[in-house]
C-alpha cells in the first residue's frame, strides 16, 4: 500500500446527509490500519482539525468471524458480519440500541407535552416525527427496529389520549384507531434507495 491514500465518497441520486463527522477505513494488513492510526492526528493536525481519541480505534472486522461480537457503531448504526439466508457472510446494519432508547424518550416527551392538542394536529405532529425517523434510520436490516419504534409511538399515543384532563379512560382503542388512520400515520418502511446502482 502506498504512503499516499485517497479517500472517495459516494452518494446514491436524491441521498442528503449531513456533514461527515465519523471516517471509517478498512484495511486488508493491520500495518497500514497502524500507520493510518498514527498519520492521521499528524494530518489532520494541519488542518486544525483534531482527531478524539476516545472515538479512535482499531477493529478487527472480518468476514471470517461473523456475529456480534465484533460489531461497531457508526453514525447511529450497528455494523457486523453475519450470514445471509445462502449462508454467504455479509455486512448488516441496525439501529444502535442507544440512539433506538433515546428515540423512544423524545417521542414519549413529546406526546406527554402535547396531549392537550387537537386530536388532528395532535396525530398530524406524530406523523412527521415518525416521517422524521424512517427518514433518518430507515435503511436495510433496521425493519424490527422501526416496527418496534413504531408500536411504542402508538402505545404511548393511546396512553396520553386516555389522560386528558385527568380522565384515564376518555379515549378507547376504537376510537384511538379511527383517529390514527384519518391522519394517516405512515407505517414503518425502508427509505433507503435500492442496493442496485447505475453507473454512467
Amino acid at each position: 500500500m502506498s504512503r499516499e491514500v485517497h479517500v472517495r465518497f459516494r452518494e446514491g441520486a436524491g441521498v442528503r446527509v449531513p456533514r461527515a463527522t465519523r471516517l471509517v477505513c478498512a484495511f486488508r494488513c493491520r500495518s497500514d490500519a497502524d500507520w493510518v492510526y498514527q498519520a492521521l492526528p499528524k494530518r489532520r493536525g494541519k488542518f486544525t482539525r483534531a482527531v478524539a481519541p476516545e472515538k479512535t480505534r482499531i477493529l478487527r472486522f472480518s468476514r471470517f468471524h461473523p456475529g456480534m461480537t465484533r460489531r461497531f457503531t457508526v453514525v447511529g448504526f450497528e455494523c457486523f458480519w453475519k450470514e445471509d439466508r445462502q449462508g454467504v457472510p455479509r455486512v448488516k446494519r441496525r439501529t444502535a440500541r442507544k440512539k433506538l432508547q433515546r428515540a423512544c424518550r423524545r417521542i414519549k416527551a413529546w406526546l406527554q407535552a402535547n396531549r392537550h392538542v387537537p386530536g388532528k394536529a395532535f396525530f398530524n405532529g406524530l406523523k412527521a416525527r415518525l416521517r422524521g425517523h424512517y427518514r433518518s434510520y430507515g435503511v436495510h436490516g433496521t425493519s424490527h427496529a422501526l416496527h418496534r419504534f413504531f408500536a411504542w409511538a402508538m402505545e404511548c399515543a393511546f396512553t396520553w389520549c386516555n389522560r386528558r384532563g385527568g380522565n384515564r379512560r376518555s379515549c378507547s382503542w376504537q376510537r384511538f384507531t379511527q383517529l390514527r388512520d384519518a391522519a394517516p400515520i405512515e407505517r414503518p418502511r425502508i427509505t433507503e434507495p435500492s442496493r442496485r446502482r447505475v453507473y454512467a
